[in-house]
């Protein structure tokens, strides 16, 4: 993608933006695949051109002009600016980050390129083995993250979310297929209090027992999940979503899709097993799973009563087998779901 492509699709999608600052992977193809040209026109030496902005100042990241990916990004992060709606522009490549980083920036936009589909993503961030890799301080109201492969690794959570307001999570890929599996790994570890988060088109792959992609602790307000394939490949999960602590929690998850390989299980979408009062409630709605999903009362898990509706989600059955059907799971109200066949 071009320089002046990427400056107008960001432009069409974000009108007011502040300053872009891009994130360059130095090694992401080489000089015989165009990288760099002699007449000085590969995408490299476009950025290089860009390197310098007005007054001097730096807006371009390239891995190989520093010791490390981290100590790169966090050059980034440095020259953003608070409030102005600044953009981290991940280039096409992959970023391996192997010292925890904190983004404390109101209004910063972590973003890769734009593409039609979140598992077609071109640009990817990898936790190379460190324990909350990515904090998101709680000055970092606002927060923006799009566009970008997401790499954990096992037994790590790899974005440790404060008490933010209205961080905004989209067209995410996120892939632990050969991760040793970990009940500690995790993608987001939301802290209590945090308010009116949002994601959605989600594409999630998994192939092993790892921890939730989310799990929030304690009281929050807001949580939508939307828009969601999840693949397993191999292993039982135990839940995608966990909602735990004590709390009064608001939630409304789905629509999204289940399904799977021979072998391998999803226990349940959401559960909020651990949570120790009935203080939260919330909606699963519009689910569409494979018989890899959970079984037909285990969708999602509450603890106490009335926490958890399920509107319009359905299972699947095998095509020779007899059609089951869906109970009151007893703390769970069914609005509807009777499963399909077939």
């Amino acid at each position: 993608m071009s320089l002046d492509l990427t400056l107008g699709l960001q432009r069409a999608a974000y009108p007011d933006f502040g300053q872009v600052h891009y994130m360059v992977d130095s090694d992401y193809r080489t000089a015989a695949q165009g990288w760099s040209r002699a007449d000085r026109t590969g995408p490299l030496d476009l950025f290089e051109a860009k390197k310098a902005g007005r007054g001097g100042v730096q807006y371009v990241y390239r891995t190989g002009d520093y010791t490390t990916d981290a100590v790169a990004l966090q050059a980034g992060i440095d020259g953003m600016v608070d409030f102005r709606g600044d953009v981290l522009f991940f280039t096409p490549g992959a970023y391996s980050i192997a010292t925890a980083r904190t983004i404390d920036v109101p209004d910063a936009r972590w973003l890769g390129p734009p593409v039609s589909s979140p598992r077609l993503s071109r640009a990817s961030l990898t936790n190379a083995a460190v324990a909350n890799v990515f904090a998101i301080g709680a000055a970092a109201d606002r927060m923006e993250i799009a566009y970008l492969e997401l790499l954990p690794v096992t037994g790590q959570t790899m974005f440790d979310v404060a008490a933010i307001d209205k961080l905004h999570v989209h067209d995410i890929s996120y892939d632990s297929d050969g991760v040793a599996a970990n009940v500690a790994t995790i993608g987001f570890q939301v802290a209590a209090s945090a308010e009116h988060m949002l994601f959605e088109n989600l594409y999630i792959w998994n192939d092993a027992a790892q921890g939730p992609v989310i799990n929030a602790a304690g009281a929050f307000k807001g949580l939508t999940v939307r828009n969601f394939e999840i693949y397993l490949e191999a292993g039982t999960w135990a839940a995608v979503i966990d909602l735990e602590g004590v709390g009064t929690v608001s939630f409304n998850i789905g629509p999204g899709v289940i399904t799977g390989t021979d072998g391998a299980a999803l226990t349940s979408l959401v559960t909020m097993a651990d949570k120790t009062v009935n203080t939260g409630h919330g909606v699963v709605h519009g689910i569409r799973s494979s018989t890899a999903g959970p079984a037909a009362g285990s969708l999602a898990v509450p603890v106490l009563a009335a926490e958890i509706s399920i509107v319009d989600c359905w299972r699947a059955v095998d095509t020779d087998a007899a059609q089951p059907t869906f109970t009151s799971g007893g703390n769970i109200s069914w609005e509807s779901g009777v499963p399909y066949t077939g």
